[in-house]
């Protein structure tokens, strides 16, 4: 990429909360580098960034754009990530992969659940963070506020600038390293209303700084100063090391500020060489090891973005670690060891690709057609390869049953979910067997639904979306003992004869069926013996109170009758599935319900509106605890008070909660539910029928 040192690179995220004006700083920022002619609009539709039709049409983010860019002979790979909680995921994918981020918030509204939730997971990563005030021209903003808004959620905000205004008198803002003002017309004196609060700024700006460094904090008490090498030298490592967030402001709708945005871009965030090493192991023989920036070392990477593109195919995403890597290479998939090669690469503007002819440590680029290679994959040279950690991807929390609108378009309903699945790994499809419907999971309803708007966009299809059956299960609460099971069929010619007696009795949760062989003395010939085994087995598909599947019972199999003449496997399958279903009608049968384990992280303000929610869903809370401002409740909740709680959970907590849940076991479902799981199952029976 045009011979640009590995000092001189940078990549870095744009995070925070929806509406807060992340694409647009991305266009400004692109505008002021020269990467683009003219100032891109959100809202009209311009952006670079915003380049999908379903962005266009809500204005707002739901993929991760990447625009590399280059200015003042320094190279930039800007990452536009979502702010709306139903698309972060894919943002946070992308953090695991880059040196730095950028935090953007209002200047009219300040931090937010949505700023909070990326600021937490980038300090999680211990990325090195700018923030940016934007928004400044608004009415009612105030820097002040959302300074103070930063220290609330547990940053150490130090302001880098100030403002000269706010609203419409916004006119530039006071650089309190070198204590100019800077507006449209260049530097130049700090207005006489602003001195002693830039001044009085400034000084706290170089204590913050100062407590960062031992040495610098001795001098600045020795002498009562600092040199501005020392400021400079002290704010960059402060900052990189995660100890202060510095703050700068302005408005990427007029500019202002946006130029002091970028010498933080290139002089405090740091290069692939200052982030420092990367831990992988070796694949050949699995020893632990260290990765640094080299562009002479062996080829590694990591794929971080999946996009399906039109005209080239499947993209992959990828971040060089190490190494320099060259068109129509060969190379090795590291995670799921298979052998790749690369055809050519591409560096990304927004929707628009650039051919390049190679890249090395920090450089993101894209590459067609990788068959092995998803998202979260480890990329490596094939000798001397080194496998890095894989990226984990957040699962889906909410699932929607989908039915093709037209009969004839379900093969390709699924195919092309399948596609867009490749895409978007925090989206799930699959099957739930016993109830024979296609499940699409997603982190939130919108998630899903948008991807079905894109399913109809780029693929022609349509789908129905339903709330998904729950996977209930049928067991028994008794034993049963010396139930016969018997098939007798005579007719003119050879007649089938079968007969078994079974003992039936319950098992413990999550055993499944167990078939045991107690016949003696050749009352059943032992070929026979596994008929009556598969028959049991298909009777356990159908339950006889709603037909759910039967589980946790254990078959004795004590005793039968044959005729050397007419019986057979037939006869002792159907007199095996006969004698099941009376036993199990014998056995006192119940309703079983899925239980979930569910994490729950909200505000404290909520935790008494979500203690009485989860109890009223029969929910059962395990545990809380507290992490910083956030309350993390642990409960089991069933399925069923589950399918639509991520809607509920947001408008409780007016979209500052999140959950995560997983399946924990079955258990016994209260009366009044089983009574309307028969009730259902009756009136859907009767319907068919």
């Amino acid at each position: 990429m045009k011979n640009i040192k590995v000092n001189d690179t940078r990549n870095f995220a744009l995070i925070g909360h929806a509406g807060d004006g992340k694409t647009s700083l991305g266009e400004a920022i692109l505008f002021a580098s020269g990467a683009t002619e003219t100032l891109g609009s959100v809202s009209g539709g311009t952006s670079s960034l915003n380049y999908l039709p379903e962005e266009k049409t809500r204005e707002s983010s739901i993929t991760s754009a990447i625009y590399s860019f280059d200015v003042g002979g320094k190279l930039f790979s800007l990452v536009d990530t979502p702010g709306d909680s139903n698309f972060q995921a894919d943002g946070q994918i992308a953090l695991r992969a880059l040196d730095a981020a950028v935090l953007v918030l209002s200047g009219a509204g300040g931090a937010k659940v949505g700023t909070a939730r990326m600021w937490n997971f980038a300090k999680g990563l211990e990325l090195p963070a700018i923030a940016f005030i934007s928004g400044m021209d608004r009415d009612y903003a105030d820097f002040d506020a959302a300074v103070e808004s930063l220290r609330s959620m547990g940053a150490n905000p130090v302001p880098i600038d100030l403002p000269i205004g706010a609203g419409p008198e916004l006119s530039g803002v006071v650089d309190l390293l070198s204590m100019k003002a800077v507006t449209e017309a260049g530097e130049g004196e700090i207005p006489t209303e602003l001195a002693d609060a830039a001044t009085a700024a400034r000084e706290q700006m170089i204590e913050s700084i100062a407590e960062c460094d031992d040495e610098l904090l001795e001098k600045y008490l020795e002498e009562g100063e600092l040199s501005d090498a020392d400021i400079s030298h002290g704010l960059v490592q402060a900052a990189r090391s995660g100890q202060i967030l510095p703050v700068f402001c302005g408005s990427a709708l007029t500019q202002v500020g946006i130029r002091r945005l970028l010498w933080a871009l290139s002089e405090v965030l740091p290069s692939p060489a200052d982030r420092g090493p990367w831990s992988a192991t070796s694949v050949a023989d699995g020893a632990e090891l260290e990765v640094t920036a080299d562009p002479e070392a062996a080829f590694a990477g990591v794929v971080f973005k999946t996009i399906i593109d039109r005209y080239a195919g499947t993209l992959s995403v990828f971040r060089v670690v190490a190494g320099t890597i060259h068109s129509d290479t060969p190379i090795l998939n590291a995670t799921r060891n298979e052998k790749e090669r690369l055809g050519k690469l591409h560096v990304l503007h927004g929707g628009e690709h650039q051919e390049v002819d190679e890249a090395g440590p920090g450089d993101v680029v894209a590459v067609a057609k990788l068959k092995s290679v998803h998202t979260g994959d480890a990329l490596c040279a094939e000798k001397q390869g080194v496998n890095l950690p894989s990226i984990p991807i957040p699962q889906g929390v909410i699932s929607y049953a989908i039915q093709a609108k037209s009969k004839g378009d379900e093969d390709k309903v699924y195919s092309s979910l399948g596609r867009l699945v490749e895409e978007d790994p925090t989206l799930q499809l699959g099957r739930e067997a016993s109830t024979g419907e296609f499940l699409l999971t997603g982190r939130g309803e919108l998630h899903v639904r948008m991807t079905v708007e894109k399913l109809k966009r780029m693929f022609g299809v349509d789908v129905d979306l339903k709330t998904p059956k729950v996977p209930y299960r049928e067991t028994i609460t008794r034993r049963a003992e010396h139930v016969e099971g018997k098939l007798k069929k005579q007719t003119g010619g050879k007649g089938m004869f079968g007969v078994c007696f079974l003992t039936v009795e319950p098992m413990a949760r999550g055993e499944g069926i167990e078939f045991v062989d107690k016949v003696k003395g050749g009352a059943i010939p032992r070929s026979l013996i596994p008929a009556v085994e598969k028959g049991i087995t298909e009777a356990c598909e159908s339950g006889p109170l709603a037909g759910c599947p039967v589980v946790d019972v254990r078959v004795y199999c004590i005793d039968g009758k044959h005729h050397p003449v007419d019986s057979n496997e037939m006869a002792f399958k159907l007199a095996g599935s006969f004698g099941f279903k009376s036993a199990i009608a014998q056995g006192k049968p119940t309703i079983l319900e899925p239980v979930m384990d569910v994490e729950i992280s909200i505000p404290d303000q909520y935790v008494g509106d979500i203690m009485g929610d989860i109890s009223g869903r029969r929910g059962r809370v395990q545990s809380s605890e507290t992490r910083g401002t956030t309350q993390i409740i642990n409960a089991q909740v069933p399925m069923s008070e589950m399918l639509e709680y991520a809607s509920a959970l947001t408008s409780v907590t007016a979209g500052q909660g999140e959950f995560h849940m997983e399946y924990s076991h079955y258990e016994e479902a209260p009366a009044h539910v089983r009574e309307k799981i028969i009730a259902a199952a009756n009136a859907a029976k009767s319907k068919d029928s």
